[in-house]
């Protein structure tokens, strides 16, 4: 049973299961004077419009049962205007599943290029992504934009976001955070101590640190203990550049344990039958004009293009199996020298050893000549 009453100039409804009320009372009482707040369910609604159950009230915007497609949806709409009757925000779920159950939630807002012109800033997809920024969420959270987190205090010790461990647990030592220590810090910590952060302080000097990642490669920056604010400018030095070449700059010494090159060609060609070893005349006579040896840049060179370590060694490699078959041709000549030295003396103590006879046969032969 449904009643339709005209009171004062509002339009009521009386339903058998609910009523409809303002808030001086039920409507469909003629000696109830009008009011600007309506209530469903409730006698005395607490605004314009109030919605009321024991068991939680409840408002539907529907398609009235239709469904929709990709290429024509529909879009269930709560709207909120302004002046003008100018729409300010609108909250859609979209139906546009094709007699599914999925959908899309979405907050618009106007963004001061027009009276009508409203933008998506937030959307819920039925995977359950959600996009801050993009309609589009790829994650579970994909965010366009920065962020900004945290109490309105420094001081307030408040975790702005923090990483759970694989067991569910929580800890500050993956955290990014704000404290009455730094205003901004993360870091990794397996013990106790106070180790393992990266920091921005606006009150203590820390040296600052920050990682890119652009279309000229993975950088890695720092600079020198200073005190800056969060959203003060930072000079940083490039101490590290990785290019999507896979080329790396260095600015600085680097130590390591170990470090393997590979490069090819080797130099190993030098023992080629066919390879024509310099003469060492000439490699004299191009040292003496150029100072330096051939096949191997000056070091004026070496200093204005810097040195590449592979192609260095691999040339160093050359130079050192040229001196070693050097080395074996001259070890060749020795032995020769040897021998030919070992011949002269064996031939010079046979003459010796004759000339030795020779004296005792003239020694002799004048012995009998005195005789006789």
């Amino acid at each position: 049973m449904k009643k339709v009453i005209f009171i004062a100039g509002i339009l009521t409804f009386q339903f058998a299961s609910s009523q409809l009320y303002t808030s001086a009372g039920v409507v469909n009482q003629s000696s109830t004077p009008a009011s600007n707040n309506i209530g469903i369910g409730i006698h005395n609604p607490h605004s314009n419009l109030e919605v009321g159950d024991q068991n939680g009230g409840k408002i539907t915007i529907s398609t009235a049962g239709w469904s929709a497609s990709s290429s024509n949806p529909k879009y269930p709409t709560l709207e909120f205007a302004g002046y003008q009757n100018s729409p300010k925000v609108r909250i859609t779920a979209t139906e546009e599943t094709g007699n599914t159950n999925g959908s899309k939630f979405s907050i618009l807002v106007n963004d001061n290029n027009g009276a009508t012109n409203l933008v998506e800033r937030f959307s819920i997809l039925q995977d359950g992504k959600v996009g801050i920024g993009t309609s589009t969420p790829v994650e579970r959270l994909d965010v366009s934009g920065n962020i900004i987190a945290g109490a309105s205090s420094s001081t307030a010790g408040i975790n702005a976001f923090a990483i759970r461990y694989e067991d569910g647990s929580l800890s500050n030592w993956g955290a990014l955070r704000s404290s009455a220590s730094t205003y901004m810090s993360f870091g990794a910590k397996a013990n106790p101590s106070n180790l393992g952060w990266l920091s921005s302080n606006g009150t203590l000097n820390f040296a600052k640190t920050a990682i890119t990642l652009d279309n000229e490669g993975l950088r890695f920056l720092a600079s020198p203990a200073q005190q800056a604010a969060l959203n003060a400018p930072v000079s940083l030095n490039e101490l590290l550049k990785i290019s999507p070449n896979g080329n790396a700059l260095l600015n600085g010494k680097l130590e390591a344990k170990e470090i393997k090159i590979t490069h090819t060609p080797t130099a190993d060609f030098v023992f080629e039958s066919t390879y024509d070893l310099p003469k060492l005349e000439d490699v004299e006579k191009h040292i003496k004009e150029k100072k330096h040896l051939p096949e191997i840049a000056s070091g004026k060179v070496m200093e204005k293009e810097g040195v590449n370590i592979g192609s260095f060694q691999i040339q160093l490699l050359q130079k050192v199996e040229e001196l070693t078959l050097y080395s074996i041709e001259q070890n060749k000549q020795l032995k020769n020298q040897q021998e030919r030295i070992q011949q002269l003396e064996t031939e010079n103590a046979e003459l010796k050893k004759l000339h030795q006879e020779v004296e005792q046969l003239k020694k002799q032969f004048l012995t009998l000549k005195a005789n006789h």
